[in-house]
């Protein structure tokens, strides 16, 4: 009976050990986050050397915890990353927008009145000759604020314009 307490014991003390919450050090996010945050990363954008410096850095630190890659297999072993296929759009050229107002024409520039974007599907131009212009302030959409710029709009066909 002595044997049954003390191994019961034992193991409602090894339970306890495990359902321990995880300790976390403030200091240590807060360094981990101005590492990541530094301009060592450079801006950590996708198919750049500050996203492989990202990847490094994260996966030392998943495999410091104590975490196993679940990412692609790779020489019969698992990588902490997995291949994910990423559309990129490129714009030659200079884009050019104008719009009439009142028949009035006037031509936007690029980054100081406007922010062309490459079209994702292959297209090599937009045509959006003659299509309704929709101002939707800045283009929220924040239910916890019980803020939509989008209620009750209906954008099929027509072009939303949002400040920047």
């Amino acid at each position: 009976m002595k044997r049954v307490v003390i191994s019961l014991l034992a193991m409602s003390v090894s339970t306890a050990l495990m359902a321990a919450p995880p300790k976390f050090d403030g200091a240590r996010i807060s360094a981990d986050v101005r590492e990541l945050a530094s301009d060592a990363y450079e801006g950590r954008s996708p198919a750049t050397a500050g996203e492989e410096k990202t990847i490094a850095f994260l996966s030392k630190q998943f495999a410091a915890a104590g975490m196993q890659p679940g990412g692609d297999l790779q020489d019969g072993k698992r990588l902490w990353t997995q291949a994910v296929p990423l559309l990129k759009g490129d714009i030659v050229g200079k884009p050019v927008l104008s719009l009439s107002s009142q028949g009035k024409p006037q031509t936007l520039t690029q980054g100081q009145e406007i922010a062309v974007r490459a079209a994702m599907n292959g297209a090599s131009a937009v045509d959006i000759s003659n299509a309704p212009l929709v101002f939707l302030g800045y283009g929220v959409k924040a239910p916890e604020r019980n803020w939509d710029d989008f209620k009750g709009v209906d954008l099929k066909g027509k072009i939303a314009v949002v400040l920047i």
